[in-house]
């Protein structure tokens, strides 16, 4: 009976060594599980920080670029620059006089001189080739063709310069408003030596001289 019961218990505490072998067994290999389940998730980790911290580099690098490119074209700028001062000379003295009307134009001295009719007066004047500043202005009686001829003029004393220099292919250096054949013209002479005939009243090239 003692035997028994002996076998008995000791069978119970197989039974119980295996059950905690067993459990034991198990929560080792979950733990090694979670780690293992953990190493990938830090590896993503480390190369999303990687990767973000890259980005802003990229985009500094492509904003300096956008930065480095000039924001004009310098052809265009060359072009401005090329703009013979004679037009600009022009401009400062309609701006200051802009009821006036350009007689005649002579870029030859240190200053381009200028002579105008405004009011039934005649007026001479310098403009500063640097500044554009207007100066030495001298008003003198004119004669009853000269105002004839002026009060004929219908076009702007710009546009007739330009007329000019695309005819003739040069830039303008003297212009004359004259009187031929009944027809007023501004007689306008190029750097190349051309000299264009202007209509004040339609804007055409009435002739080209070379």
């Amino acid at each position: 009976m003692m035997n028994s019961r002996w076998n008995n218990s000791s069978a119970l505490l197989s039974v119980a060594a295996i059950s905690a072998l067993a459990l034991s067994s198990c929560a080792s290999e979950d733990m090694e599980s979670e780690e293992d389940e953990a190493q990938p998730t830090a590896t993503v980790t480390e190369t999303v920080e990687a990767e973000s911290s890259e980005t802003p580099q990229s985009d500094a690098t492509e904003e300096a670029s956008a930065d480095a490119e000039p924001t004009e074209d310098p052809s265009d700028s060359s072009e401005a620059e090329g703009d013979d001062g004679v037009y600009q000379a022009v401009e400062a003295v309609v701006e200051e006089y802009p009821d006036a009307v350009i007689m005649d134009l002579d870029t030859e001295g240190s200053a381009y001189e200028f002579t105008i009719f405004e009011a039934g007066s005649e007026w001479e004047l310098d403009v500063d080739r640097e500044s554009f500043e207007i100066s030495n202005t001298q008003e003198d009686e004119i004669d009853t063709d000269d105002q004839a001829n002026a009060e004929a003029v219908e076009i702007d004393f710009a546009e007739a310069l330009r007329t000019a220099a695309d005819e003739g292919g040069g830039v303008p250096e003297q212009a004359d408003l004259d009187e031929e054949n009944g027809a007023v013209t501004w007689e306008i002479e190029l750097d190349n030596g051309s000299e264009v005939h202007v209509d004040v009243a339609s804007g055409d090239v009435d002739r080209v001289d070379n």
